[in-house]
């Protein structure tokens, strides 16, 4: 990588980066893009030669925890039985990962109920990742057996989501033993255990 390309590189995160800060304090919404330049220590010229709006800021971070996001979900497949037990450990590993990137979720969250493009993107990863589950479609004897299961669960995901989103970004685990011993027994659900 030349010297102008890692430049270029570090430019373009550190604007993601400082719209990150900027949106868990002042709001996605009350956030422009003239305040993401200036806190980047940058102009928005500059800014505008990377993204052409917030969505696409968002969308670049959510493209570089998809991969993270997937393994989660791919962790399924190495779970011998899909029992309550087994996947509530596979529940506290998706409780860190939403605790290390709760500034990214909190700030997808936002742009998500203002921005339709950045709902769709995400809508496509959920789709993406779900898709690429072998343990789940094992056993399908129809494709729209296959479709019904892939459905069932992209519809836990977003419930899962939810969960996660109030419990570890908004702080209510007033029950959190019990959503989560309810969340693993509807995952367990969808593997038929």
């Amino acid at each position: 990588m030349t010297d102008r390309t890692a430049k270029s590189v570090a430019t373009r995160q550190r604007f993601v980066d400082e719209a990150l800060l900027l949106f868990r304090e002042r709001g996605y919404e009350q956030t422009s893009m003239a305040q993401i330049a200036t806190a980047a220590g940058s102009s928005r010229a500059n800014l505008y030669l990377y993204f052409h709006s917030k969505p696409q800021i968002i969308m670049a971070r959510m493209r570089e925890i998809e991969a993270d996001v997937a393994a989660f979900f791919q962790g399924l497949d190495r779970i011998p039985r899909h029992t309550p037990e087994a996947l509530l450990e596979w529940l506290a590993q998706g409780r860190e990962l939403w605790l290390r990137y709760a500034t990214e979720f909190e700030a997808i969250t936002r742009a998500m109920a203002a921005d339709p493009e950045v709902l769709d993107e995400w809508l496509a990863m959920v789709r993406r990742v779900s898709s690429d589950q072998t343990a789940l479609y094992r056993g399908c004897r129809t494709e729209d057996e296959r479709l019904d299961r892939e459905v069932h669960m992209v519809t836990l995901m977003m419930s899962l989501e939810r969960n996660f989103y109030y419990m570890y970004l908004r702080g209510h685990r007033e029950r959190e033993d019990r959503v989560l011993a309810s969340l693993a027994r509807q995952w367990a659900q969808l593997f038929g255990e």
